[in-house]
C-alpha cells in the first residue's frame, strides 16, 4: 500500500492504527505474520469512514472480529486489516429481542441474556468468538443448535459505505454456512430472538455446556476451534481418529489427542506447518473412508 493512504487513513480514523502488526497477536491461534496495516474503529460511524475511503481508492481489505476461526499466512497480509470495533457499541433487550454491536463477545451476550432470564444462547458460553463472527460461520453445537437459528434481523455495512438490513426471510443459514460467507460486507449489528425461561436453569446448561466443552477439547492449547465441518450423519473427528490422525504432528503443528478435530499451536507452530498438517490428515481420512473433508478454518494469505 502507498504511504500516501496509510497517513490519511491515520487521518481519517479516530480508532486505533498499527502498523506492521503481528496477527499471531490476534487470533486465537496465536499464528501470523504482520499486518501491513491493522485499523480498529471507533464505533461503526469510524468503520464507515474507512470502508468509504477504501472503496473509493480501490484498496483490499479483510476483516477479523476475535481471529478465533482464522490461520494466517506466516508471510502476513497486505492492504488493511480491519478488527470489528468494540468500543461505543450497542447492547439492548427489546421484549425477547437482544440487539448487539457485532463486535461483542459470545460470552458476553450470552451473560447478559441470562441475566434478562432469556435462553437461546447457552451453547455460546465460552465460544471465543464475536456476534459477527458467529453469524458469519453460523457457529453453534454441532449440527443442533446455531446462531442463525435466533438471528431476526442482520445490519450489514456494503463495500460503498452504505447500510442495508436484512431480515430473516432473506438470510438462508444452513450447517456452518450463511449468506455472508465469501462477502465483502461487514455485520455491524444482529437482533436475535431468545425464549424466557428461569435463570437458574439457563445457568446450569451453560455451565454443564461449558464443562463438556473443556473435557472433550485442548481449551489450554492455542486453537482455531475445528478444522472440518462434520460430513452428513458422521463426525470429522471420529473419522479423524479412526483413520490414525490423533496426535500427528508437524514442527509444533498438531492434531490434539484429546479431540481430533482440533489443531493445537504446541508453542511456535506456523501457517505452513498446520495447512500441511491438514492436508495429511485430508490425505488420511480419503484413503481410509473415501470421504473429503471440508474445511471449516478460514485461512487468510
Amino acid at each position: 500500500m502507498e504511504e500516501i493512504h496509510k497517513e490519511k487513513i491515520s487521518y481519517l480514523i479516530e480508532g486505533d492504527i498499527l502498523f506492521d502488526e503481528p496477527l499471531k497477536k490476534h487470533t486465537s491461534f496465536k499464528i501470523g505474520g504482520p499486518a501491513e496495516l491493522l485499523v480498529i474503529p471507533k464505533g461503526v460511524k469510524d468503520l464507515e469512514k474507512l470502508i468509504k475511503y477504501l472503496y473509493h481508492n480501490n484498496i483490499n481489505y479483510y476483516l477479523i472480529g476475535n481471529g478465533s476461526n482464522l490461520l494466517v499466512s506466516d508471510k502476513g497480509l497486505s492492504d488493511v486489516v480491519i478488527k470489528l470495533p468494540q468500543n461505543n457499541v450497542k447492547l439492548e433487550f427489546v421484549g425477547n429481542r437482544l440487539i448487539a454491536s457485532a463486535g461483542l463477545s459470545l460470552p458476553l451476550l450470552s451473560s447478559k441474556a441470562a441475566k434478562k432470564g432469556l435462553s437461546g444462547l447457552e451453547f455460546a458460553m465460552g465460544l471465543p468468538a464475536t456476534l459477527g463472527g458467529a453469524i458469519v460461520m453460523n457457529a453453534g453445537i454441532g449440527d443442533l443448535r446455531s446462531i442463525g437459528d435466533l438471528v431476526v434481523k442482520v445490519k450489514t455495512l456494503l463495500t460503498t459505505g452504505e447500510i442495508k438490513l436484512y431480515d430473516s426471510k432473506e438470510l438462508d443459514f444452513s450447517y456452518r454456512n450463511s449468506p455472508f460467507q465469501n462477502s465483502k460486507e461487514i455485520i455491524i449489528e444482529a437482533e436475535l430472538e431468545l425464549i424466557p425461561k428461569d435463570f437458574k436453569e439457563i445457568i446450569k446448561e451453560g455451565r454443564e455446556l461449558l464443562s463438556k466443552r473443556k473435557r472433550s477439547q485442548p481449551l489450554r492449547w492455542p486453537n482455531a476451534g475445528c478444522i472440518f465441518k462434520n460430513p452428513p450423519n458422521d463426525s470429522a473427528g471420529r473419522l479423524i481418529d479412526q483413520a490414525g490422525g490423533k496426535g500427528l504432528r508437524v514442527g509444533d503443528a498438531q492434531i490434539s489427542t484429546q479431540h481430533a478435530n482440533f489443531i493445537i499451536n504446541l508453542g511456535a507452530a506456523t501457517a505452513e506447518e498446520v495447512l500441511e498438517l491438514i492436508g495429511k490428515v485430508e490425505d488420511l481420512v480419503l484413503s481410509k473412508f473415501g470421504v473429503n473433508l471440508k474445511r471449516e478454518i478460514i485461512f487468510l494469505s
